[in-house]
């Protein structure tokens, strides 16, 4: 049984004492604190699939998260319009709340002493430490989910929407001063672009260098208005801006400056317009970006990866989401830690790609024509989803499925999933990134990129 809790104020209390000591002792004492108390779910986790594998960018990571609910981008976006800002006047324990004192989402502070009901479940186990960012207190605790180590969230004492406005980008480079040791986003705070929860202002971070942190850069960019200022555009799939320097004034100038021209900015030839209308005629947005701060040694590195949520009849779904032969991989928002390299799959794949996988074994083994395998695919529920995909995959690569069945039966082969089976869902979130991009590698959206730069120079 785990063991009892200290009180929400007696945790706040030993980890501002420890952070007095070390930030990185305060950090361990409230991760240690979620795993004890079970609320951070390690054997959950260690039974979620991960794996790297080459893309035409960086190598990406995959994971297929067993624990985490499949959402719906429109349910995300529904969500995102209910409910006004509210705040307790007290922030030394709860911060948010609705009337009846029950949590308004799963990041409010209530959460961590609610005492659960058929709406909102409890959270045994969750503690929140204080942290001041900007001008206001925020909370710090970690995700029961774990995406990468130390997984940890930011987030307002107020329930109130996701902003991407200067105040934020301030917010992110003061938590990097407090925890040099973790990066720190955001996700974007837009439906369809944005991540699952665009009701309660909050970031993430953690202990993880992602792939587009080490991506390399495409092509230098001058700033001169920001001389100590080092920028360019990363060779990556999502249209990313890295800024860096170890002059933070300049460095939050710039990308102020950067976030300011990005939310007016049109370009027809990429289908990017700042603003529109919804389906009722009222005025929207569309520009906004996510932006992501880690330090190495002195310097502040600044990724700024820029995102339009506009739709046509074309793309119901989003001109920059997803488009829906990718689905069956991944149909959710892609937000802050997909737009970084690291997919987070539902959980459903755990099941249907080794159902694929064997479907896919068995037919070569059979030496079954693509239009068997189309048929069989097609009957079975698993791998329906998957079916013109598995297909594909099939005719281009039958010679090699035959030649890597095991001795035996085909469904003995790897598991759960073999090196080239990765590789073919490795290659759909590929697409899936590059989907993203508003500015994609070619002459149109090079043209873009110029564009762009010379009014932020302006």
């Amino acid at each position: 049984m785990p063991p009892m809790l200290p009180a929400p104020e007696i945790v706040r209390a030993e980890f501002n004492r420890r952070f007095a000591q070390s930030p990185e002792n305060a950090t361990n004492y409230l991760h240690q604190l979620g795993v004890d108390s079970g609320y951070i779910k390690l054997a959950a986790l260690e039974r979620n699939i991960c794996w790297e594998s080459a893309s035409p960018w960086r190598p990406l990571e995959l994971t297929i998260n067993c624990s985490k609910p499949e959402k719906d981008p429109r349910a995300i976006a529904a969500a995102a319009s209910r409910g006004p800002a509210m705040e307790s006047p007290d922030c030394g324990s709860a911060c948010s709340g609705s009337p009846s004192g029950a949590p308004q989402c799963d990041l409010c502070w209530e959460n961590e002493t609610w005492p659960g009901s058929p709406e909102h479940p409890a959270k045994p186990g969750l503690r929140i430490a204080a942290i001041p960012l900007g001008s206001e207190t925020w909370g710090l605790q970690y995700s029961p989910y774990g995406y990468f180590p130390e997984h940890c969230i930011a987030l307002a004492a107020q329930h109130r929407p996701m902003a991407i406005t200067p105040a934020a980008i301030e917010r992110l480079l003061d938590f990097t001063d407090l925890f040099h040791f973790y990066f720190i986003g955001s996700n974007a705070d837009l439906p369809i672009v944005g991540g699952s929860i665009l009701s309660h202002d909050h970031f993430q971070g953690g202990r993880h260098v992602f792939p587009l942190m080490k991506a390399p850069l495409r092509e230098e960019v001058s700033l001169p208005a920001f001389p100590q200022v080092q920028a360019g555009i990363v060779s990556w799939p999502a249209s990313t801006l890295r800024l860096r320097s170890a002059n933070r004034q300049q460095l939050q100038a710039a990308a102020e400056r950067i976030l300011a021209v990005w939310e007016e900015f049109s370009f027809p030839p990429t289908s990017v317009f700042a603003h529109g209308e919804d389906g009722e005629g009222r005025p929207v947005r569309h520009n906004t970006l996510n932006p992501i701060v880690h330090r190495e040694d002195s310097d502040y590195v600044l990724h700024l990866v820029l995102r339009n949520n506009r739709t046509d009849a074309a793309h119901p779904w989003g001109i920059f989401h997803p488009t829906e032969n990718l689905h069956h991989i991944k149909k959710e928002n892609i937000g802050l830690i997909e737009i970084m390299g690291r997919a987070i799959l539902p959980g459903r794949l755990a099941k249907e790609l080794p159902a694929v996988q064997e479907l896919l074994l068995e037919a070569a083994s059979a030496e079954l024509s693509p239009e068997e395998v189309s048929r069989r695919a097609a009957a079975n529920p698993l791998t329906a989803p998957h079916a013109p995909w598995a297909t594909a995959i099939y005719q281009r690569r039958r010679a090699a499925l035959r030649r890597s069945i095991p001795s035996g039966s085909p469904s003995d082969g790897p598991s759960p999933l073999a090196p080239w089976m990765q590789d073919a869902v490795t290659a759909a979130f590929a697409q899936v990134l590059a989907c993203t991009g508003v500015f994609k590698d070619d002459e149109i959206g090079r043209a873009g990129w110029a564009a762009f730069l010379e009014k932020v120079n302006a």
